[in-house]
């Protein structure tokens, strides 16, 4: 082998490597984005709030710390948790800290989504990372979380999560903008708490558990239903707003 091929074949050798050490780099920092059950648990602790009336400690939802700005939190939670606009509400941080929180009007929407703010000068929360792709694909595994009642219908000040799986996405969404279907169970009192996939990105937000007990909440934003032969499988699922509604939004 002459020198010049000599040299050709060293320089593709040395392009090789660098290709796959780029790989390499890929693999390695999209992995280290991936979220452990145990690291994925504790993250969502720390995004999420407990939200309460002053009048009543023992009934309220959960939410999503989604923005900072200074001494500004802002939290996402459902309209329906926040509904009685004559009641004062009550933030309790992830240090369990507690804050008076002043509600935000929104402009007339159908969805369920409901802001609060709070002002804390004594500590650093951290916010929600919302989910970076467009779509939110079927089968990925979820957690969702939140602050449930307990069996003596008091609200529990212990955060809790739940793993599943999504199940349905729809075309159109439900009156709520409920659109994500997924098969964790959802509890009274976690209504407005984070549903995040493997990397900790927050897809959306609780709000509607399986097996509806009055009513039928699955109108679509058309008018249109389901069908009975469908209500089986959509009842089996609860139910979030993605956060491509939210953003809209906001």
């Amino acid at each position: 082998m002459n020198r010049r091929s000599s040299n050709i074949v060293l320089s593709v050798l040395f392009l090789v490597v660098i290709l796959s050490n780029s790989s390499q780099a890929k693999i390695s920092s999209y992995s280290y984005k991936y979220f452990s059950q145990s690291k994925l648990q504790k993250y969502a602790q720390l995004v999420t709030v407990r939200v309460f009336s002053s009048e009543n400690s023992n009934y309220g939802g959960s939410g999503v710390l989604i923005k900072r700005d200074g001494n500004l939190y802002t939290v996402l939670t459902n309209n329906h948790v926040i509904d009685n606009k004559k009641r004062s509400y009550q933030i309790q941080a992830p240090d369990e800290k507690v804050y008076p929180a002043d509600i935000l009007k929104l402009p007339n929407s159908e969805d369920d989504i409901g802001l609060l703010v709070f002002y804390s000068s004594d500590s650093v929360y951290k916010i929600a990372t919302p989910l970076q792709k467009p779509i939110v694909k079927k089968r990925i595994s979820v957690m969702a979380g939140g602050f449930p009642f307990t069996d003596n219908l008091k609200q529990s000040r212990k955060f809790q999560t739940t793993r599943g799986r999504i199940a349905k996405i729809l075309n159109c969404p439900f009156v709520g903008g409920y659109q994500i279907g997924y098969t964790n169970e959802i509890f009274n009192g976690m209504s407005g708490g984070p549903v995040l996939n493997q990397y900790g990105e927050l897809i959306g937000i609780n709000g509607m558990g399986k097996e509806p007990l009055f009513g039928n909440p699955y109108i679509f934003q058309d008018g249109s239903t389901i069908s009975e032969t469908e209500w089986d499988r959509f009842s089996s699922l609860s139910w979030a707003i993605p956060i491509q509604i939210i953003n809209k939004l906001l």
